[in-house]
């Protein structure tokens, strides 16, 4: 990969350097913290000015990271039908790849092989599931290079997890791989019709794999800033969702359908028993007598012009719950992930300000969360580094650190089977 600069202080530092107060390499389209995080860097737009989402994390404004479309021009998009290994790159100003392009193909080819015969088999327990990530998503890749390479990129974020004396072989080319890929998202995006709507599905539900795999990717496996990492995660989901929403009566109709399918409750399911029993799921059997603890706690201790946010959070999470119940041994990653995007605005408002209600209230999700890591790898990593960051935003106030008890205990639990 190119050197990185010499650090200076710059007024022209990517908006995300700011915001975490590091120094930023300012290398194009992408630097290299946003490349490492996998979030939209302010470089990668000939107009990198501050928007509500840099500065205060408006969700509205919500989109994959490093994959926001761009205005036109400002993508290399090679239009020549003989390409194939290459088509998608950006000119060799913009990126340079990690290893020359012999061993790039030869690395390449190693990592398609890997990804069908091991990665796919990881990212879901449901067998009809992982028929979509052993077979069907392979199908779009190789008819879409910018689906590729965002396969190539998940499958080198997990050697590089398997395999940590080989991290710096196969991080620089998860780094590499997606870059590229989210390059030739943001050309199809420009263009998001009924024409190309597979595609595009296909590298959004890959990327939100390769967002969490984030802690993995980290040095020493240790984010950042675990709760502005959460914050980009719920971005990235709900720009999945503004994005993808048109198309799902779609989705449902093809091969894909077990993604919409395999996680969400239907009219049959709301209407059966409200807390059915956990027992035979990862989450813990006192789940639901906790969560009503919440919710009267929040009933008592929030005012009344802020209170239904929050109550409305407390019962997605029990509808996560039933997500688990009903799926037992077999739940999927999104019985958890999918409240990230049901909540309200203001819940990640006052989750950015470190309000107390708001850090309770996403302890109780890390149960769901930590759940789900001894099942996938990807996981891991989340729950563990946003608790300590809670417990210490949650530090002298005595009535929150009791509530906080119960879901801190639960996700140790959880975690000591991993």
């Amino acid at each position: 990969m190119s050197s990185r600069r010499t650090h200076t202080k710059s007024r022209t530092g990517c908006i995300n350097c700011k915001r975490r107060k590091v120094k930023c390499d300012e290398a194009r389209p992408a630097c290299f913290h946003c490349k490492r995080h996998g979030v939209p860097c302010s470089l990668s737009s000939s107009n990198a000015t501050e928007s509500p989402i840099d500065l205060g994390y408006s969700i509205h404004s919500a989109h994959l990271p490093n994959l926001t479309p761009s205005t036109p021009g400002s993508i290399d998009s090679p239009t020549d039908p003989n390409l194939s290994v290459n088509l998608g790159h950006p000119s060799p100003s913009d990126q340079m790849a990690p290893f020359p392009p012999q061993e790039l193909w030869t690395r390449d080819c190693e990592l398609m092989h890997h990804y069908c015969t091991v990665t796919s088999r990881t990212l879901s327990v449901r067998e009809d599931m992982i028929h979509v990530w052993n077979v069907a998503i392979p199908r779009l890749g190789y008819q879409s290079p910018f689906v590729m390479h965002g396969i190539l990129a998940l499958a080198a974020a997990h050697k590089a997890y398997l395999i940590p004396a080989n991290r710096r072989i196969y991080l620089p080319l998860a780094d590499y791989h997606q870059t590229l890929g989210s390059e030739g998202y943001r050309h199809q995006l420009q263009t998001f019709d009924l024409s190309n709507w597979m595609p595009v599905f296909g590298f959004a539900s890959v990327v939100v794999l390769h967002m969490l795999t984030l802690p993995t990717r980290m040095e020493n496996r240790a984010l950042e800033t675990p709760l502005t990492n959460l914050l980009e995660l719920a971005n990235l989901l709900r720009g999945i969702k503004t994005t993808l929403q048109p198309i799902i009566p779609r989705v449902v109709r093809t091969e894909f359908a077990p993604i919409v399918y395999g996680v969400w409750l239907f009219e049959s399911d709301e209407k059966s028993a409200p807390c059915p029993p956990l027992d035979n799921s990862p989450l813990p059997p006192d789940t639901w007598d906790a969560l009503k603890r919440l919710r009267a706690f929040q009933e008592a201790d929030i005012p009344s012009g802020g209170i239904s946010h929050y109550l409305h959070a407390v019962w997605q999470l029990e509808t996560s719950a039933k997500l688990f119940a009903f799926a037992g041994l077999y739940a999927e990653t999104g019985a958890a992930i999918f409240w990230l995007y049901t909540i309200d605005d203001s819940i990640f408002i006052d989750l950015n300000s470190q309000k107390p209600h708001a850090l309770l209230l996403f302890a109780y999700f890390l149960v769901h969360m930590a759940a789900l890591e001894g099942n996938f790898w990807y996981l891991r990593g989340w729950a563990r580094q946003i608790m300590i960051k809670i417990e210490e935003g949650l530090v002298g106030q005595p009535k929150f650190q009791e509530l906080l008890q119960w879901p801190k205990a639960r996700v140790s639990d959880a975690l000591a089977l991993t």
